[in-house]
């Protein structure tokens, strides 16, 4: 059997998320027809404990665990003090060099942390050893690691997958800055520079929508740029229930920050029109959320955070969900749990980028608060319409995403790269 090596910057385990969900389907899949092998870099002693219980499930794959040795960084509340500290003092030398006010969206923009993500010297070490083991196909994953592509072995066949498109999430956050500089057009610059030569190190690119495959071939001008969609597992058993109690929902953990922004907006923009209208609503918030991320929303009653749950197509059904993003790219997998779980969607024109979704027939788009407020009232008071969308959409998640073709696509793709 042919190898793979999968390198990613994330434990994809516990199934608590939509992308880990996605991951594992796909390695459930190609694990049958290569020898799959995996190379983590746990953070935190929970990470290590997830990896064993991930190991269980695969038993089949083959790990491979990168630990610092240094003792004092094995402390997960040393680094992430550490790696606060360092963030905070980046944004305040940055605001003091271009003389700028502070704004939430330029105090949490990737902009600064785009030109170069720097990783441990031991750990570049590690990969470059192990990525010299004899695998057929090399396949890095998410913009964290993007730089891997400089030191992987020139004669095997190197694959990165772009999850999101850093240079469009900076001009998504950039078009929100309050004053943007000069500065910050440049760094913007050197940014866009600096991933478009690392996406040239790698012998292929997949993106996980036509819109971003087209972007990067723009971006490069690369031939070896596929799209092979996330795969979400449909289940016959969620039926259509009516949305009876006004009862919103929204996908998303507080760490991923166009969620944050997210919400922010929906609550100081949106929120306030809904109660203009006399429209009476819960919104619970699904995934993890810290209190500081969460502060966001304190002025909001009307939100809930729910956290996890345990079978989420389950909760959304029965609930508008709600996708009010203004950052990022790639395919957004709150959509496609939306469409499985047969609950409506509300969204943005971001929210549902790359998926090929209809206004007033799969979802309902509003990319002003008055237009988001308005569709909310609107779907909330009429049945007919959120069994429409619903069923529609649901429909045209099964004609254009259907999990076995979509792993077959992604086999293709694994196939025609060692053809190449």
């Amino acid at each position: 059997m042919k190898k793979i090596l999968f390198i990613i910057p994330y434990v994809p385990y516990p199934l608590n998320s939509g992308g880990n969900q996605a991951f594992l389907n796909m390695v459930e899949y190609i694990k049958e027809k290569m020898s799959v092998s995996i190379l983590l870099y746990p953070k935190t002693g929970q990470d290590l404990i997830n990896i064993e219980e991930l190991k269980k499930v695969w038993s089949n794959v083959h790990f491979f665990v990168f630990k610092l040795d240094d003792p004092q960084f094995r402390n997960s509340l040393y680094v992430s003090v550490l790696q606060k500290i360092k963030a905070s003092i980046t944004r305040k030398i940055r605001r003091r060099l271009i003389k700028q006010e502070s704004d939430p969206i330029r105090e949490k923009s990737l902009l600064s942390q785009s030109y170069y993500p720097e990783l441990p010297s031991q750990y570049l070490d590690y990969v470059a050893k192990i990525s010299r083991s004899g695998f057929d196909i090399i396949q890095v994953e998410f913009f964290e690691l993007i730089s891997l592509g400089y030191i992987l072995p020139p004669d095997t066949e190197s694959v990165f997958v772009h999850h999101e498109i850093r240079y469009i999430r900076n001009e998504n956050e950039m078009a929100l800055f309050n004053n943007l500089t000069e500065g910050e057009k440049m760094y913007f610059q050197l940014a866009k520079d600096y991933e478009r030569a690392a996406l040239l190190q790698y012998k292929h690119v997949i993106a996980l929508t036509e819109t971003d495959k087209n972007i990067l071939k723009q971006l490069t001008n690369k031939e070896n740029i596929y799209s092979s969609p996330a795969i979400v597992r449909l289940s016959e058993n969620n039926i259509f229930q009516p949305i009876t109690t006004n009862r919103l929902t929204f996908l998303g953990s507080g760490g991923h920050y166009p969620n944050n922004d997210a919400m922010k907006w929906f609550a100081s923009e949106i929120i306030p029109i809904l109660r203009k209208k006399n429209f009476h609503f819960t919104l619970e918030v699904i995934g993890s959320w810290n209190l500081k991320e969460a502060k966001t929303m304190e002025n909001a009653s009307e939100i809930e955070m729910t956290g996890f749950v345990p079978n989420l197509h389950q909760y959304l059904n029965g609930s508008i969900s709600i996708i009010p993003v203004r950052i990022g790219s790639g395919m957004r997998m709150k959509a496609l749990d939306a469409i499985a779980a047969q609950a409506p969607i509300i969204s943005t024109s971001k929210g549902i980028e790359g998926i090929d979704l209809r206004h007033n027939e799969e979802c309902l788009i509003a990319d002003s608060p008055e237009k988001f407020a308005e569709e909310i009232t609107r779907l909330s008071q009429d049945v007919n319409l959120q069994k429409k969308l619903s069923s529609q959409a649901y429909n045209r998640l099964k004609q254009l995403y259907k999990p076995e073709e979509m792993l077959k696509r992604r086999m293709d793709i694994y196939n025609q790269i060692m053809q190449h």
